[in-house]
């Protein structure tokens, strides 16, 4: 169930309160004349409030997101007090009030929520001393309104994010799931705004130090942050609400504009190391998550179509022991054949494929890193250390070369044994011997999160900007705008 639909039952509930509890609505005035000191709202007259708010809903629906919601919700009758019956004594609708206002410091621009116009309107309810109790049904009804549209969407883009990542990026594999409807009853069981509002804050870790970053800007002499440096903490903090599988416990967090790979453990860096990405401009690595569940060691590289037809058939044409030189072989049919009884120069795309031994000098290194995805993509070692040196690191076909395979084995494996046997393996094979593939099982899978961040933090909470190397921040822009804070 979405979330707007959560709080459409939620709001529900709460109508059924206020319309089940006998007098209700006609304590209402008596309450905020004892609340706000005003003894007009001892007159209060419910059924010629409901005329009014009829008149301002009609008024006001080009100021409201979502019209079609808001409509729902109020159609019926007498709905006119629900979250003001409810929240605005209590000053719960005060809380309300403080959570848009400081919507800036999740990125987002406070008056998307009406935060301003509440902020006034509570103001005037609770102060301004009526000439007469109708003159204060305006300012009610749209307290009502805006509240109400200020929250379903705070909430919405807090829990789910304010733009959908399908519609920004084609190639975003990470599942965007909802919550199921039987979550939803049970959070029917009490209606609890302010607890509400504190439980569906984003629990992230990155996203509470980038969150912390803005509360602290420029405070206690510290520089304040550019313009360059607020934007990409605004989208990337968009990236954190988009759902995810929670990052906790034991994972491994590849930031693609950082090219870097964290092994985290109990919310602390293990180990960090360099890593080089699929180059821009049509290699790029897509984004997603899975489980590290094996690996192999002295891997076989099964070259993918792709790449055999526009460069081991170039290079065949060109020099026929290309393949022997880099210890590959051609098969046909599945059939393994003999590369220099082959014109190279007439063969049809696809008519063969090519795999590479085992060996120091594989295109995978020594180890590679598997996890269930449907698009190929792994960790691998590589015999092109000098990459690793350079700082633009976008220059593989789409998989994730890593600096420092052994420590990640062995953050994997968490088995000593396991890793001096694979260290040895590998030794071997760099010194000439001969090297035979082998898979090891990691017996206690570890998430992989392969991620977009142009802004992040280390442990300290201190802020690290990346350049947007495959220019997605400029297509998160283009539709995060109208929702990002100034």
């Amino acid at each position: 169930m979405k979330l707007k639909n959560l709080l459409t039952v939620l709001l529900l509930a709460a109508f059924t309160i206020v319309s089940c509890s006998k007098g209700k609505h006609e304590e209402f005035g008596r309450d905020l004349a004892k609340a706000f000191k005003s003894k007009k709202y001892k007159d209060f007259d419910t059924a010629a409030y409901n005329a009014v708010f009829k008149a301002q809903f009609v008024k006001l629906r080009k100021d409201l997101h979502d019209e079609k919601w808001i409509n729902q919700i109020y159609t019926e009758e007498d709905k006119g007090l629900t979250l003001l019956g409810a929240f605005l004594v209590s000053g719960k609708l005060d809380t309300l009030s403080l959570f848009l206002s400081n919507s800036k410091f999740h990125g987002l621009k406070t008056s998307f929520f009406h935060a301003d116009s509440i902020s006034k309107i509570l103001n005037i309810v609770k102060t301004k001393k009526f000439k007469k109790v109708e003159d204060s049904y305006p300012y009610l009804a749209k307290l009502e309104l805006y509240s109400a549209d200020g929250l379903i969407n705070y909430a919405n883009i807090l829990k789910y994010g304010a733009v959908n990542p399908k519609t920004v990026l084609s190639t975003y594999y990470v599942s965007v799931k909802r919550p199921a409807i039987l979550d939803a009853k049970k959070a029917l069981d009490q209606l609890n705004l302010a607890q509400f509002l504190n439980e569906i804050q984003p629990k992230n870790g990155y996203y509470q130090r980038l969150m912390n970053i803005l509360i602290n800007d420029g405070k206690d002499g510290a520089n304040p942050l550019t313009e360059e440096e607020k934007q990409k903490v605004y989208l990337s903090m968009e990236r954190l609400r988009w759902p995810v599988e929670e990052y906790k416990g034991k994972y491994l967090l590849v930031n693609i504009p950082e090219f870097q790979l964290r092994l985290i453990e109990d919310n602390k860096t293990n180990l960090q190391m360099k890593v080089c990405v699929g180059e821009a401009g049509g290699h790029e690595t897509p984004i997603l998550s899975g489980m590290v569940n094996h690996m192999q060691v002295n891997p076989v590289w099964n070259i993918p179509q792709s790449i055999a037809n526009k460069e081991i058939l170039t290079s065949l044409v060109k020099d026929a022991s290309y393949l022997e030189s880099h210890d590959m072989v051609a098969y046909k049919g599945g059939q393994l054949v003999e590369s220099h009884d082959i014109n190279w120069s007439a063969v049809q795309p696809d008519e063969y494929s090519f795999k590479q031994n085992p060996g120091a000098d594989n295109s995978l290194g020594q180890i590679k890193f598997l996890f269930h995805n449907p698009y190929a993509i792994y960790l691998h070692d590589t015999p092109a250390q000098a990459k690793f040196k350079e700082d633009m690191r976008a220059v593989s076909h789409g998989c994730i070369r890593v600096e420092k395979p052994m420590k990640l084995a062995q953050f994997l494996l968490d088995n000593e044994k396991e890793t001096d046997r694979i260290i040895k393996e590998t030794d071997a094979a760099a010194r000439g011997e001969e090297a035979v593939a082998r898979w090891v099982n990691i017996k206690n899978p570890v998430p992989v999160f392969i991620s977009y961040y142009t802004a992040f933090t280390d442990d300290e909470g201190n802020l690290i900007t990346s350049k947007d190397v495959y220019g997605y921040d400029k297509l998160l822009l283009n539709k995060f705008e109208k929702y990002m804070a100034n």
